[in-house]
């Protein structure tokens, strides 16, 4: 009877979507964390970002669906040799950007930084505090929205939002120790004794063969090999990265995208690891789609090299295992939240078949090099050694996704196919290893296993070369990086292409109305001591100026904030800046900016030494100031000026550029916006090339390109006015100027020598 067939439907679609086993045994204590580790920042995000009625809920819901996945016994009982691991995990961390100690100039740390100083300096939702005019001039919303995937910068980040920019010097390293930690206790799990040490150093110096392929591709002469000594040995073969050199595609290795990426890197590693160790675990399979919908929140690049090793996952286990409630209520849910957001800015960047953007002579000469030596070579090896490989899902899953997505690239520096490869290059290093080490059994023996097993070394032997150029490169005395000393960087002085991927104009109104913008009301708001009436009255409030226009609108933002300050004492001044007599290193650099029920508020921030006196008001671009105000600020600016720029200026271009002993000073008059957008370079080549820094000797000068919202100000009201002092070493001669991208506006090279 009908009547009687529903119900029986419904207990066969209750059993099987309830199929996992309730008592199956818990997840090892070091997967457990990993899953930790990349939900906390999604709880954090939908808690801290969201209105509260789906905010709370939401991050409520996650913590219970990982409940009974993360039950279990949490002792510890640590291995000396998984304190070994922990140990290099650190030494590892504090070579990089993220331990802060050795090279503090890698340049994409200047995009993390930048991003961890947004989370913690602005209320949640962040919007940038700056609008950038020049990508949203038919906005209706001046202020972008940050717009990134942040799941490796939220964590660090509320500690900054609660306790200020110098928690982030501890933060950031030991939020990375945690998460490349994780990865290699997983990544050597299984293994005893010296083979545990044996097995992490391997991942640390996993690579292709790149020096083969430059050798190949290059010729000899390319390498410049030689060893300094300056107080320590240095090795320097001149070829910046061994992995991305001349090239359309790249592999990278683990040093370089720890180095580098990590945001990519350690999401690989603990999703690919998670999989292939609990590919058959139901308690993981049970909450395995929320995890690895949150994927995209921390690098969409990375989410999609995930793919196939999921299809391997559902080949496997087929869908059964995976129709549990929190699959089947949060993970859809959590995906469109976070593509949603991901997908509120710009995405038409450049993309296209591979073979549309590069001749085809090119490619052919250059693609069987690079599938050779970077992982097809291995992959044959292991073909041929391991037996069991031959019908193993996620080995085969991995060779496919690393023959298949150089097809294709996104965007312009092709991160989808850079941070796409990471987990399966990460699968074959563990491959690899399992081989190297003995821990995977194999029925092929005699002088065939011996003979492969001493290639197999030997590559990654050769392969390791790529991670020690990338170590020598990053262990420079480039002074220890401390966040509360960095000059307060906006994401508009970052390259256009960083400004693009971090920001969204005009959010759509699905994404608005569930974000928390009441939390857009500053943090301890107060007007203090009115000191100037003007356009905007202005008060000073701790160390803060609080600029207040009542019944304002937005176009009373649009235009840049200036603050000029003169200290008490004209020592604490920036070199470049005593012989003006004030600082304008922070000129229109609005601490925030709102406009709340009608109401402009600007909060500037003071610098740290004790002022005498500034002003303050605003450029409108094209015409000057539209308004400024002064506040005991008592400086002959003309004097300044006339000493600036004294005597014939050594080069008549775009802008004129004086040289005054060791300073340049550039000027332009008028100037408009566009004058001051492009990016200024300024290479220094010095007498002798032993003074440059290292990292730069293999160059012969020194680059110390700047933008003019760092180094430069506005003065009477249509003079753009740059000063930068030369290094103190003796210099032969100086190229400058300014470029777009890759397209140089104008250059112009003249001589300094004495």
């Amino acid at each position: 009877m009908p009547e009687l067939r529903a119900p029986a439907a419904m207990s066969k679609l209750t059993a099987w979507i309830r199929s996992a086993d309730e008592d199956a045994g818990e997840l090892p204590l070091s997967h457990r964390l990993a899953i930790i580790y990349l939900m906390l920042p999604v709880v954090i995000w939908l808690a801290g970002w969201f209105e509260w009625w789906l905010g709370v809920p939401a991050a409520v819901l996650v913590a219970l669906a990982f409940g009974q996945a993360l039950s279990g016994s949490w002792r510890a009982r640590p291995r000396t040799a998984a304190v070994a691991v922990l140990v290099i995990a650190a030494c590892w961390v504090m070579t990089t950007g993220a331990g802060g100690v050795f090279d503090t100039s890698l340049v994409d740390w200047l995009g993390h930084r930048t991003r961890l100083l947004e989370l913690g300096r602005h209320p949640w939702p962040t919007f940038l505090p700056e609008p950038l005019a020049a990508y949203a001039p038919d906005s209706a919303s001046p202020f972008p929205l940050l717009r990134y995937y942040l799941g490796y910068y939220m964590t660090p980040g509320l500690a900054a939002h609660w306790f200020g920019p110098a928690v982030l010097n501890w933060a950031v390293p030991l939020w990375t120790w945690i998460g490349v930690a994780l990865i290699l206790l997983m990544f050597t799990r299984g293994q005893r004794g010296w083979s545990t040490v044996l097995a992490a150093l391997i991942f640390i110096f996993f690579s292709g063969m790149d020096i083969l392929r430059v050798i190949l591709m290059e010729g000899w002469g390319w390498i410049d090999l030689r060893i300094e000594w300056d107080g320590l040995p240095g090795l320097d073969l001149g070829t910046g990265h061994l992995d991305a050199s001349v090239v359309p595609i790249k592999a990278l290795s683990n040093m370089t995208s720890l180095l580098w990426n990590p945001q990519h890197l350690i999401p690989a590693g603990l999703y690919a690891l998670l999989m292939l160790q609990l590919r058959g675990h139901r308690r993981f399979l049970a909450v395995s789609a929320v995890l690895l919908a949150a994927a995209p929140f921390w690098s969409p690049f990375t989410a999609v090299g995930l793919l196939p090793l999921i299809a391997a996952l559902l080949w496997e286990n087929g869908a059964r295992p995976f129709l549990r409630w929190p699959n089947l209520l949060l993970a859809v849910p959590l995906a469109a939240l976070i593509a949603l957001y991901q997908t509120s800015g710009p995405t038409d960047f450049p993309n296209g078949w591979i073979w549309e953007r590069y001749e085809w002579s090119l490619l052919v000469r250059w693609m069987p090099v690079f599938f050779f030596t970077e992982f097809l070579l291995l992959g044959v090896l292991l073909w041929v050694l391991r037996p069991d490989l031959r019908r193993e899902p996620f080995f085969i899953a991995s060779m496919a996704t690393l023959c298949i997505l150089p097809l294709y690239y996104y965007p312009e520096y092709n991160n989808l196919q850079m941070r796409g490869a990471l987990a399966s290059l990460l699968l074959l290093c563990w491959y690899c290893t399992e081989t190297l080490v003995g821990s995977a059994g194999t029925n092929v023996r005699g002088e065939v296993f011996r003979l492969g097993v001493a290639c197999l070394a030997a590559i990654l032997a050769i392969g390791s070369v790529t991670a020690i150029v990338e170590l020598t490169r990053s262990t420079r005395d480039d002074g220890v990086f401390k966040f509360e000393q960095a000059d307060y960087t906006l994401l508009s002085d970052l390259p256009p292409r960083w400004q693009l991927e971090n920001t969204a104009y005009d959010i759509p109104n699905a994404l608005r109305l569930l974000l928390d913008e009441d939390e857009l009301v500053p943090l301890g708001y107060e007007r203090g001591e009115l000191v100037i009436r003007s356009e905007f009255d202005v008060y000073l409030e701790e160390d803060n100026l609080v600029l207040v226009k009542e019944r304002c609108s937005r176009d009373d933002l649009a235009d840049r904030f200036f603050l000029y300050t003169v200290p008490v004492d004209s020592a604490e001044l920036p070199v470049d800046m005593r012989i003006l007599g004030f600082d304008y290193s922070r000129s229109w650099r609005g601490y925030w900016t709102r406009m709340i029920e009608g109401t402009c508020i600007v909060r500037l921030s003071m610098p740290e030494y004790a002022v005498a006196g500034f002003r303050v008001g605003q450029w409108v671009q094209g015409d000057g100031a539209d308004w400024e105000a002064d506040y005991n600020f008592e400086i002959d600016v003309d004097r300044s000026y006339r000493s600036l720029t004294a005597g014939e200026p050594v080069v008549r271009s775009e802008f004129d550029v004086y040289l005054t002993g060791d300073r340049l000073t550039y000027i332009k008059e008028p100037c408009e916006p566009a004058d001051a957008t492009p990016i200024f370079f300024l290479h220094v080549f010095p007498v002798d090339r032993a003074d440059l820094p290292r990292s730069r000797r293999q160059h012969g000068f020194d680059n110390l390109d700047f933008t003019f919202s760092q180094h430069g100000f506005l003065y009477g009201g249509d003079r753009c006015v740059v000063s930068r002092v030369l290094p103190d070493y003796e210099a032969a001669k100086v190229r400058t100027g300014q470029y777009v991208g890759v397209r140089r506006v104008w250059s112009e090279e003249f001589s300094v020598a004495k």
